[in-house]
This record gives C-alpha cells, sequence and structure tokens, in this order.
C-alpha cells in the first residue's frame, strides 16, 4: 500500500492511499519569535464509513523535547522515547563533519524498538532513505519512504511511505514511528546546522 504525501513535509501532511485520504499529521508552527518551542504532532486515522461519513481516529502524538522525540500510541496507551543526540556536545568533539558522517553512516540512523505486539522493530537509513525492519533474524522488511522528485531528469513525483504486504496489519504503528523518526532527524539536522553557525 502505498501512502502519498500531499505535501513534501511528513510532520505536516495528508496520507493519501488509492481508495482516498488515510492519515492526516499536523503540526502547529512555533510562534515567530520563539522557534525553539517544542511541539506536538498529532497523527489522525481517517476511515470512510458508508453510514457515518468520515471517522477520525488519533492514532499517535509526537512530543519534541530538547531534542528527543517522545512518541505516544493513542489506540494503546504506549510510550516510545527516541532517545536525544548532543550535537552540541558532539560537535565540540568530534567537529560538524564527524557529525555528518556518523549521522550518514549508521550511528544514529537507526532507532530499535518494541512495539505493542512484544515484536522488536528498527527505523534505518538504507541509501538515504528510511526504512523499518522487523529486528529479528529476519530482518522482513515492513515500510519505505521514497523522497519527491522534482523532476528535473525523470518524472517528478511526490514523496510516499510505501507499506509492504508485511507491514499492512501494524499500518497505525508504522505512521506514528515514521512521524517521530523523521521529527528526530529534523530536530537533530537543524541542531547541527545551529552548532555549525555558531
Amino acid at each position: 500500500m502505498d501512502l502519498c504525501l500531499l505535501h513534501n513535509d511528513p510532520l505536516h501532511t495528508h496520507l493519501v492511499a488509492e481508495d482516498g485520504l488515510r492519515y492526516a499529521i499536523e503540526t502547529p508552527r512555533p510562534p515567530e519569535y520563539d522557534a525553539h518551542t517544542p511541539t506536538t504532532t498529532t497523527i489522525v486515522r481517517i476511515d470512510s464509513e458508508i453510514s457515518t461519513g468520515h471517522v477520525c481516529t488519533e492514532v499517535g502524538r509526537v512530543e519534541a523535547r530538547a531534542g528527543a522525540a517522545r512518541m505516544r500510541l493513542c489506540l494503546t496507551d504506549m510510550e516510545l522515547v527516541l532517545h536525544p543526540f548532543d550535537a552540541t556536545t558532539a560537535s565540540e568533539k568530534l567537529g560538524a563533519l564527524f557529525i555528518w558522517w556518523i549521522w550518514t553512516d549508521g550511528f544514529v540512523s537507526s532507532w530499535t524498538f518494541t512495539g505493542p505486539d512484544n515484536r522488536p522493530y528498527k527505523w534505518q537509513i538504507f541509501i538515504h532513505s528510511p526504512v523499518l525492519i522487523l529486528n529479528d533474524n529476519s530482518n522482513t522488511l515492513l515500510a519505505r519512504y521514497h523522497h519527491a522528485k522534482l523532476g528535473i531528469v525523470s518524472r517528478s513525483r511526490r514523496a510516499t511511505l510505501e507499506v509492504l504486504p508485511a507491514g499492512v496489519p501494524t499500518t497505525d504503528l508504522i505512521v506514528v514511528t515514521f512521524v517521530s523518526f523523521m521529527k528526530q532527524r529534523v530536530t537533530i539536522e537543524y541542531r547541527t546546522i545551529e552548532v555549525e553557525e555558531s
């Protein structure tokens, strides 16, 4: 199942499948005077029912505080934390170029967690794109993110979160953890740029 991002921002978009709107992801913009204010991202699943029309169910919330993304799965009341990466301390010790290398070479580019079904999962960067796998001996691929293409050399396309058949039963978990992973990634990149500029 392909979930197309209507806006190429994973933190503020709608996910649309072939049969219509599936998820709404909303992150309020921080006030202009305080860009460092932590924001909470809300993920809502939209089900179409013949008798009642669209039914919205909040499936997750992602909070960013001090560089960490804290995620709550609303349906199971489970909370996960994507631990912060201290770009300031690391850049003082290692330098900004090394920070970039760490981020792209797998040290900070993965997140392992246990889902509500007690199975181990892992988001990781594979060839510049996030993928979700079962973190066991099978390494079953569950989901993959495709970045948008502008269409200069090839056909343009919108960003897409591809949920593979093995991942369809856990689509809510995939969407919420994807947003959490991307929010942490944006926070780290923003903080690393701040450190480089200072």
